[in-house]
């Protein structure tokens, strides 16, 4: 097993699978508000519009340019009910108390610029932007609760990420609060008068389809993303995006996943010349399946190893590098 660990891997291929799906939008002329429109695509299509790349960009402008000077929905939306704790062992929580919250009256804001959480000493909590600096409740795993509080406040102003980073390596994590005693405690040690970082944050901007926002257009000259809407959904006017509430009634782009076979070549390098790539054949498609899961496609494509004519799947080829290339589909 030690050396099956060793030989991960360099997946060259695998980065640009994505592409080898391409999207296929459809504009739909029915006014509907946000989550009626997502409702539709899912039912007709596969989702609304989702932008993977700059291929998917250009086609979904082409789309768009339909509708002259028109605003379509498309899958962008605030995750305003995503939530969660720095720390994620599951383990630490007993049922229901990830989702223990003490929010002040007013709060969340649900605005997406404030996506990380704090207390102040009234004991409420309060939504903030990550890059203000303030002290911050680290919680240290390794102390027993009897014999002393495994809440500890540092009194150094720093962003949320790295006060995170700053209880990691130091502690165990920023502090989770996970029901009203341990509120209560974290409260007594926060000095009069402060606000300190907590380990709640959330994600802002998401697909529709769960994948990641790992490319956007936002229309930068109209200050786009806007932080003064909450229950944003995002929305492409002219190739530009923009930010509308939710409940608005639009026009909106789905998008299909062509239901077709491809093959795609991938090219794996070994660190270990000595292990034969054919007993580790499960394992590489597991990791493909998660890259793709990672990217939100998990539910549209499926993978399997495609044998070539003398019965095997790789192939060595003959580089300055030890490297076998295969199909799959």
């Amino acid at each position: 097993m030690e050396g099956k660990a060793f030989v991960i891997m360099v997946l060259t291929g695998l980065c640009a699978l994505p592409s080898c799906f391409p999207h296929q939008y459809h504009l739909v002329e029915e006014l509907k508000n946000w989550t009626e429109a997502q409702s539709y695509c899912r039912e007709k299509f596969t989702d609304l519009a989702t932008v993977d790349n700059q291929e998917d960009m250009a086609k979904l402008h082409d789309i768009t340019g339909i509708y002259h000077n028109g605003h379509v929905w498309i899958g962008l939306y605030d995750d305003i009910n995503s939530w969660r704790w720095s720390l994620e062992n599951k383990s630490y929580y007993g049922k229901g108390e990830a989702e223990f919250r003490m929010w002040a009256s007013t709060k969340p804001s649900n605005l997406f610029t404030k996506t990380c959480a704090g207390m102040g000493t009234d004991a409420a909590w309060w939504d903030g932007r990550c890059n203000a600096t303030f002290p911050f409740i680290c919680y240290n795993g390794a102390i027993a609760a009897q014999d002393s509080s495994r809440f500890i406040f540092v009194n150094k102003s720093k962003t949320w990420t790295k006060a995170q980073s700053y209880c990691r390596e130091r502690y165990t994590d920023l502090a989770s609060v996970r029901n009203q005693a341990e509120n209560d405690e974290i409260k007594t040690i926060i000095p009069q008068g402060t606000d300190a970082w907590i380990g709640l944050f959330r994600d802002s901007w998401k697909w529709s389809d769960g994948s990641a926002t790992s490319i956007t257009n936002w229309n930068t000259k109209n200050s786009e993303p806007k932080d003064n809407i909450t229950e944003a959904c995002g929305m492409s006017r002219v190739g530009k995006w923009e930010t509308w509430l939710c409940s608005h009634r639009l026009f909106f782009v789905c998008y299909s996943a062509p239901l077709t076979k491809q093959v795609v070549r991938v090219k794996l390098t070994k660190t270990d010349s000595s292990v034969d790539m054919e007993d580790l054949k499960e394992a590489i498609l597991q990791q493909m399946n998660q890259r793709l899961k990672d990217r939100g496609l998990s539910g549209d494509v499926k993978l399997r190893w495609v044998k070539q004519p003398d019965g095997k799947i790789f192939h060595k080829e003959e580089k300055e590098e030890e490297e076998e290339s295969c199909n799959l589909i």
